[in-house]
């Protein structure tokens, strides 16, 4: 498998992605999964942009995310998933999307969310979708950076 890391960070493309996590799960391709950055022209050439040169970025939605992506676990190149909402990360793990673990790294704070590790914070539905993926025999693991020592989802989650 092919699949390196499927992390949800709600920045998706930043500076900690580009230097750190790239070369640290040594990924050759980055596929962000979001309706609406999908449906935003604009928004894709910034985040393919932001990307270092020579690493591909593709841009999609939910739903057609899922075969794409599993056709990436098959891929001779190495994978990267970002995805800014851990209900994403769950709608791909139930269309089949063969995800070894969901690495939650940033959610930041907002109307409806409260905070749940360190500057992480989730809303009842991302918690609950958190849940789930666990309950579907997906480990979830809080890493903000590449060096921090993975925190298990549940260890951290307090109803």
């Amino acid at each position: 498998m092919t699949l390196r890391l499927v992390r949800v960070d709600d920045r998706l493309i930043h500076g900690q992605v580009v230097a750190v996590w790239l070369r640290a799960v040594g990924a050759d391709r980055i596929v962000i999964v979001d309706d609406r950055v999908a449906a935003d022209p604009f928004l894709v050439d910034v985040l393919t942009l932001a990307a270092p040169i020579g690493v591909p970025v593709e841009v999609l939605d939910v739903a057609s995310a899922a075969p794409r992506v599993t056709a990436r676990a098959s891929a001779h190149d190495a994978c990267f998933v970002l995805v800014k909402s851990p209900v994403t990360a769950l709608a791909l793990l139930r269309a089949g999307v063969p995800i070894g673990a969901v690495n939650l790294g940033g959610i930041g704070a907002g109307p409806g969310r409260r905070p749940l590790y360190r500057t992480i914070s989730a809303s009842d539905e991302e918690r609950a979708a958190l849940r789930e993926i666990e309950a579907l025999g997906t480990p979830v693991e809080i890493r903000i950076v590449a060096d921090d020592r993975p925190v298990p989802f549940a260890s951290v989650d307090r109803t």
